[in-house]
């Protein structure tokens, strides 16, 4: 039920004027089966197109406006393709196959329908460049700056690296995570992301430890061990890692998400947690544990209102949490039917794209 309303200034998505003291309620609008696992999707603005990226190596395009939308797909990568960024007419692809690869969307030619069976075009999309981005390590995450002139990539050479979008030059190389895990065995380089201001980057690992760097010089200017996201057995397996960070729209916070240290996706009553810091002091401000039973594997702060989404992923949940920034509490939980990989909101907030298993789904949001 709406509770009566309030307005106030919410510093997390830039002090812009809220209603608060409401719970988001949700209409589903779509939802398509797909072959493949869908692990990362970008929304174009303005519209309600999606690009989604297949663990079958292509990508997929999804017009949720269409009555009974006709997904189409071209081969981009050989493997999982990982991250996903959007450049006016230009897409940006990431996979294990460490490549990084510009598209022309304008330009690409989709043929066949996946739900008919019928072949995808194999041949005719433009690529426009392909670079070898990590050293032949797998490619995890893409961030693209606000003002769209610098693309970051973070991969399992555990060093972030600066592109120029329109040349795909090279800028710099971030070094400063850990190579190996406090106990000796290999790590990851999970997520980035760029604040609304393009000046800074923040990158994750899976040893819970995060850096913020300075965009224009490269230093780091803000370091966080967030250690309750990491474990490992004596077996030499690793657990948890961040999986997903996210600076407030102000730019002074960061969200981190994951898994709870001692759990793992396969044991009962397993807890997602998800976490937020003041990034220059290093205060933490929400710890949040979800009974989830698996972890939370994309997180993103609503443009209007002082809520973050959280979606698990791998595990069991199949779910789509609402947080209250201000109450520091789940005020809403919603059943996906499938494990999310990533979830977009459009720029009014009012439409909510998620992709996982097997499924992309277009869900409503009124508050």
């Amino acid at each position: 039920m709406r509770k009566s309303l309030s307005v106030s200034r919410n510093p997390l998505i830039g002090g812009a004027i809220e209603k608060t003291d409401v719970v988001p309620h949700i209409k589903p609008l779509r939802e398509l089966g797909l072959p493949t696992d869908l692990l990362c999707l970008r929304l174009v603005p303005g519209t309600a197109i999606v690009y989604a990226g297949g663990a079958d190596g292509k990508i997929y395009r999804i017009n949720f406006d269409e009555t009974k939308p006709v997904p189409t797909s071209w081969s981009a990568h050989v493997s999982y393709v990982s991250a996903l960024v959007l450049v006016g007419k230009q897409l940006i692809s990431a996979g294990s196959d460490h490549q990084l690869i510009w598209w022309d969307i304008e330009e690409i030619k989709l043929h066949g329908s996946v739900e008919r069976g019928t072949s995808p075009m194999s041949g005719g999309q433009k690529k426009i460049r392909s670079i070898d981005g990590h050293g032949k390590k797998w490619i995890r995450g893409l961030a693209l700056s606000h003002n769209e002139k610098m693309l970051a990539s973070v991969g399992d050479d555990m060093i972030a690296r600066l592109w120029d979008v329109q040349s795909g030059k090279a800028i710099r190389e971030l070094v400063g995570h850990d190579k190996n895990t406090p106990f000796g065995l290999v790590s990851k380089l999970y997520c980035c992301h760029i604040s609304a201001d393009s000046k800074h980057l923040a990158t994750g690992d899976q040893a819970g430890r995060v850096i913020v760097w300075e965009i224009e010089s490269g230093k780091q200017v803000g370091k966080i061990h967030a250690s309750h996201f990491y474990t490992h057995d004596t077996n030499g397996h690793t657990y948890g890692g961040i999986r997903c960070v996210q600076f407030s729209p102000d730019g002074k916070h960061l969200a981190l998400s994951g898994n709870l240290a001692g759990d793992t996706s396969t044991i009962t009553n397993s807890k997602g947690l998800v976490q937020i810091y003041e990034w220059q002091t290093g205060k933490q401000i929400l710890d949040l544990k979800i009974k989830v039973n698996g972890f939370i594997e994309s997180i993103r702060f609503h443009p209007k209102n002082s809520w973050l989404f959280a979606a698990t992923g791998a595990g069991e949940g199949n779910k789509v949490f609402v947080i209250d920034l201000k109450k520091n509490e789940v005020i809403a939980e919603y059943q996906a039917r499938t494990q999310v990989f990533d979830l977009n909101l459009n720029a009014t907030g009012d439409n909510l794209y998620l992709v996982g298993r097997k499924k992309a789904i277009c869900w409503q949001l009124a508050w």
